[in-house]
């Protein structure tokens, strides 16, 4: 019995060729449109592309198939994975952020999109493992058959030397079913198939060599193996003539299922076997000869895609180094990452495997470090914020704890001072802003409405007195009305009236009108007594203020004290405001000028009340 090395070594040149050209059908890549995906992409565009992938994956048919598949799909599960672990990092702050910093409870399992993306990626899994499980049992199925087969036909070869005809005729029909089974059982994937060809094609040309017997089966065997391998080699000679016109991957196919079906034809006469062979050999030489012109085209647009995601990463990379301590530069930069992400994105065709995998990872990993610093960096300034509002939010507790004080009246320079010291303190978190700053003022206000309201039932108090005082010297007057003697104090009472400050608004007239009234009634009797009388009581008519001069003068006492109250007024809510106006970019400038006007109504107020 002769071994396979035994066998192959008479093997004819053409079927050595023949097992060589199906290697070179066996390695072509079978090209599968994939679906490129738009950056930069949410988790939502992320589950519909992963979907299409699945699709494609349900219908593949070859281990090219799901390799490209499988490229396809790492960049996007790598962008899954940073979109997951961002929502991560920030979920697990705000637990920390509600739980007094502590992690101890934290879960974190993602949302509805999540788990969706996460079955849709086992699926192309469980898709791909079952693809390859089935490759390897149909390769040891055809392994196993082969093999059978081999050994059934050896057998066959090696027990042919019976010419009976009955036998003659059980050989044959046994040879064509092991032809029939061997065809149906296909191709090996792997380097035993050349063997395993070699062997078969030595078997058979043994079968038919060693039977003289089937010499005019033989003839016509070959005379139909001949008119099918015309048909063929005419047929990839037709496709040899439309590689320009394409689409070539189109075209090896079909040379592909037209040289399986001449391969699993018999021989023909050697001389016009031979002419055939050319034929289909030089026709399959121009297919494999487009082939490589497109691969090596193919080869210079993946190097320069490499050029441009190496340099899109080189500036990925300066970004990763970036550093700042400002929001605005940082968002600048953020615009820039971000740019330089939509280009890679936008970026189509491949690039060389090796090389295309290390620059892809190195993109990604520069990406997320910029990231990575980027919210270190805000991290940063939202722990200097929060301590911001907290110190804040004390100033806001003291103002109101002197509010309460009784003697809040000792207090103003106090929250004078907290309302410097609030000027100082830098920015507080943009949600809490306006509400802090609402709080802070608010309470001031109440402070100093409160020092205005004491100040102002002090002064009603005093009024009041006033009041009262004037009524009484208006009840002397009258009693010299009875009484000429008391004349001799009248110069006196007047005196003493003019020295007595303001009275309440709505007894201003009442008391001037009954004054006016009592006095003149007073000069009057005067004039009526003899100046003797008058020089012995010590009266002197001479020299006492005129009604019209005191009439003249009091209504503009009551206009200044209208303006001391508006005054008044003004100069406390100056004060009350002066720090506020630190908000505004001219903060000096205005508080000088808020000073100079306090300074000038408080002068004015003086002379008033001088």
């Amino acid at each position: 019995m002769s071994t396979m090395t035994e066998e192959s070594t008479s093997l004819p040149a053409e079927n050595q060729e023949q097992t060589q050209i199906t290697e070179n059908f066996a390695t072509e890549e079978k090209i599968v449109e994939i679906p490129s995906l738009d950056l930069p992409a949410n988790k939502s565009d992320l589950l519909g592309f992963f979907e299409k992938i699945k699709s494609i994956a349900s219908e593949s048919k070859t281990a090219a198939d799901f390799k490209k598949i499988e490229e396809a799909i790492k960049d996007a599960r790598q962008l899954f994975v940073n979109l997951r672990s961002e929502e991560k990092t920030a979920a697990l702050a705000k637990f920390k952020e509600e739980n007094e910093n502590a992690e101890e409870g934290f879960n974190f399992k993602g949302d509805e999109i999540d788990q969706k993306i996460e079955n849709v990626l086992g699926s192309i899994r469980e898709i791909r493992q079952s693809f390859f499980q089935t490759l390897e049992k149909q390769k040891e199925k055809v392994l196993e058959g082969k093999t059978r087969l081999l050994d059934e036909l050896r057998k066959l070869v090696d027990a042919d030397e019976n010419s009976d005809p009955a036998h003659v005729n059980a050989s044959f029909k046994a040879f064509k079913k092991i032809q029939e089974e061997w065809k149906s059982l296909g191709n090996i994937l792997g380097p035993q198939n050349q063997t395993f060809w070699e062997s078969y094609h030595a078997l058979v040309d043994r079968f038919f060599s060693n039977r003289s017997i089937f010499f005019e089966l033989l003839e016509l065997d070959r005379k139909k193996n001949l008119q099918a391998k015309d048909i063929i080699a005419s047929k990839l000679e037709a496709l040899a003539k439309k590689v320009n016109e394409g689409p070539l991957p189109k075209l090896l196919k079909e040379a592909e299922e037209l040289f399986e079906e001449y391969k699993h034809i018999g021989p023909a006469h050697k001389e016009i076997n031979e002419a055939l062979w050319l034929r289909v050999k030089k026709a399959l030489d121009v297919l494999f000869a487009e082939k490589r012109q497109i691969q090596e085209a193919q080869k210079a647009v993946f190097e320069e895609n490499l050029k441009i995601k190496k340099e899109l990463n080189d500036l990925m990379a300066h970004h990763a180094r970036f550093v700042s301590s400002s929001i605005s530069e940082w968002n600048q930069a953020s615009k820039a990452v971000l740019a330089l992400q939509e280009q890679w994105g936008k970026l189509k065709g491949g690039v060389p495997r090796e090389a295309g995998k290390d620059v892809s990872h190195q993109f990604w990993a520069n990406l997320k470090t910029f990231f990575k610093n980027k919210s270190e960096f805000f991290n940063k300034i939202d722990a200097e914020r929060k301590a911001n509002l907290a110190a804040k939010q004390g100033l806001i507790d003291q103002v109101k704890t002197l509010t309460e004080s009784e003697n809040a009246a000792d207090n103003t320079q106090a929250v004078i001072e907290l309302q410097k010291k609030w000027k100082d303190i830098g920015h507080v978190p943009e949600k809490q802003k306006d509400s802090i700053y609402k709080q802070f003022k608010e309470a001031c206000d109440v402070f100093f409405n409160q020092i205005r309201e004491k100040s102002k039932g002090a002064k009603d108090a005093e009024f009041e007195g006033n009041l009262t005082a004037k009524k009484g010297i208006i009840e002397e007057l009258k009693s010299m009305l009875s009484d000429p003697s008391l004349l001799a104090s009248l110069k006196a009472k007047k005196e003493a009236w003019d020295a007595i400050g303001f009275v309440p608004k709505k007894n201003l007239k009442e008391i001037q009108d009954e004054f006016r009234n009592t006095w003149n009634q007073v000069i009057d009797l005067a004039k009526t007594q003899p100046k003797e009388q008058l020089a012995a009581w010590g009266f002197e008519l001479k020299g006492l203020p005129s009604e019209s001069k005191q009439e003249e003068r009091k209504p503009v006492s009551g206009d200044a004290r209208k303006k001391i109250q508006t005054l008044e007024n003004e100069i406390a809510t100056l004060r009350n405001n002066l720090e506020f106006f630190a908000k505004s970019k001219n903060a000096d400038k205005l508080i000088a000028e808020v000073e100079k006007k306090i300074a000038s109504a408080e002068k004015e107020l003086g002379k008033l009340r001088g």
